[in-house]
């Protein structure tokens, strides 16, 4: 059986973010799926189509969603809305920020710290995951 595959939501340009939470994922026996794979940053000008599309297509394939709320980025907003709208569970994780009503509204946990946002991830995927073997 494939491990539970989770979308990355996050701003472009939160490398690290990315980077470190793949890992975390991978760790913890989850597939991250990372749309910066598609990497648009500084060329998306007659790319939006292509864009969009691509990122629902990954979050309907993915199990849930990680959202990084660390700084405002209307695109995390969106996937984390849209996951939430096909029931798909959303962890948000804040880095600390203060956390917007509509994060804690579409996010069925919300964790300042990243390893522990991973932690409730894999608990949340794992039960979600058993109850459709």
């Amino acid at each position: 059986m494939a491990p539970p595959r989770v979308y990355l939501a996050g701003p472009p340009f939160a490398e690290e973010y990315r980077r470190r939470a793949a890992a975390l994922l991978r760790a913890s026996g989850l597939e991250p799926v990372d749309p910066m794979r598609r990497d648009f940053r500084g060329h998306t000008a007659g790319h939006k189509r292509e864009i969009v599309e691509g990122d629902l297509d990954d979050i309907r394939a993915c199990d849930a969603v990680l959202a990084a709320f660390t700084a405002p980025d209307e695109g995390t907003a969106m996937e984390a809305w849209y996951a939430h709208s096909l029931g798909k569970p959303v962890i948000a994780y804040t880095g600390g920020t203060p956390t917007h009503p509509w994060t804690a509204y579409v996010a069925r946990e919300v964790r300042a710290d990243l390893d522990e946002a991973i932690r409730e991830l894999s608990r949340v995927v794992g039960a979600a995951t058993a109850n459709r073997e």
